[in-house]
């Protein structure tokens, strides 16, 4: 299907050519009115030779060069046969011709041409019994010099207008890939984000519902302190989630590690032994990197949530000048305390996640227990 471009282009190239026709029509019959009123000489002959040569007008925007070859033949052919033409309509047509030559052509094939147009027409001029040698540099100037030049700055600037077309489709195009682009990875990130925030608030949730059910007759205030702390995770997870699509507020979430005594709180709750442990001079993270060990402690929190038999779990944090590094090392694995399992998304997200910043991100078995951690760097010379 075409573009709405090339039908522009096709819409004025069609344009052109009607004027061109109309134009060579109006300058044949100034020509013919003119030459049947002042000619003494065969006004009939010379009348039908300038209408024959300024209908060569007609194609002068897609056949230039044709154009003037055309009109130099006519234009010598009434020279030899009759005399010198000398209307108006012959002559309007003759510079005309000589400025469609450059501006409707490239110069290597418009220059030939005109060449044998001014050939023609300062031979006329010469051999005319009326005219000097002053007529010669005076036709040289005004029918070629000026036209020519002015056909030529016509040209320079449509080709210039043609390249800045394609260059801003091509810009046009690459903006588009990069928005796609941008929008895909803005896509992941979200659905990162979201999985994190969901996938530790029902795993809280899961947890303290089974541990509050199994207690419900026999100690009412466990099962409370249960439905207190599902309360309270699942605020936290709409607060976070609305946030995040800009629902309620586009107010920054506090960032990072700053958001672990609030993670260490909700675990505690949820019956989780946690030992918290930093080491290090704690300074000021890149947002990207403050987020991303943040997201991987509240990962592997939310895996022993899921899987330890006995949860019980420490906490690492420590910092360095290059790089800082986050660690969850959980005891009592297999022996699942929670009947939701997780989608199995969360350390792949992570890993990419990790990686995209220049880290290294591991996880495993450690004896009894299970073991996942991440180094990131923290100066953008040490990402690769």
């Amino acid at each position: 299907m075409p573009r709405a471009g090339d039908r522009l282009r096709a819409a004025v190239s069609t344009s052109d050519a009607a004027l061109a026709a109309a134009l060579a029509v109006a300058l044949a019959v100034l020509a013919v009115a003119e030459t049947l009123a002042t000619s003494d000489t065969a006004p009939g002959l010379r009348a039908a030779m300038a209408a024959a040569t300024v209908l060569g007008l007609a194609v002068r925007t897609t056949y230039p060069g044709l154009t003037c070859v055309w009109i130099a033949v006519g234009v010598m052919a009434e020279t030899l046969v009759v005399d010198s033409p000398d209307v108006v309509g012959v002559l309007l047509a003759v510079i005309v011709a000589a400025y469609s030559g450059f501006a409707h052509a490239p110069v290597r094939r418009a220059l030939p041409a005109v060449a044998v147009l001014a050939a023609s027409a300062l031979t006329s001029v010469a051999l005319d019994s009326s005219g000097t040698e002053d007529d010669l540099l005076a036709t040289l100037l005004l029918f070629f010099v000026v036209p020519c030049g002015l056909g030529w700055g016509v040209r320079a600037r449509s080709e210039r207008i043609r390249l800045l077309e394609r260059e801003r489709l091509v810009i046009e195009r690459e903006a588009a890939t990069a928005a796609a682009t941008a929008a895909a990875a803005e896509r992941q990130r979200i659905a990162r984000e979201l999985h994190d925030v969901v996938s530790h608030a029902v795993t809280l949730v899961a947890v303290q519902a089974e541990a509050g059910q199994a207690v419900l007759d026999t100690d009412p205030a466990a099962a409370r302190r249960a439905l207190t702390a599902i309360g309270a995770a699942s605020r936290d997870a709409l607060t976070k989630l609305h946030r995040m699509l800009g629902l309620l507020d586009d107010s920054p979430e506090v960032g990072g590690l700053a958001r672990l005594p609030g993670l260490v709180e909700g675990a505690r709750a949820a019956g989780l032994a946690l030992a918290v442990s930093t080491t290090g001079v704690a300074r000021p993270l890149p947002e990207d990197v403050d987020r991303c060990a943040f997201r991987v402690l509240q990962e592997g929190v939310t895996n022993v949530l899921r899987h330890a038999g006995e949860p019980g779990a420490e906490l690492r944090v420590a910092h360095s000048d290059a790089a800082v590094e986050v660690v969850v090392l959980s005891t009592g694995r297999r022996a699942h305390l929670s009947a939701y399992g997780g989608a199995g998304r969360g350390l792949q997200g992570l890993r990419e996640r990790v990686e995209t910043l220049g880290g290294h991100l591991w996880s495993g078995p450690i004896g009894d227990g299970f073991e996942l951690g991440a180094r990131l760097p923290t100066a953008a010379g040490g990402r690769g």
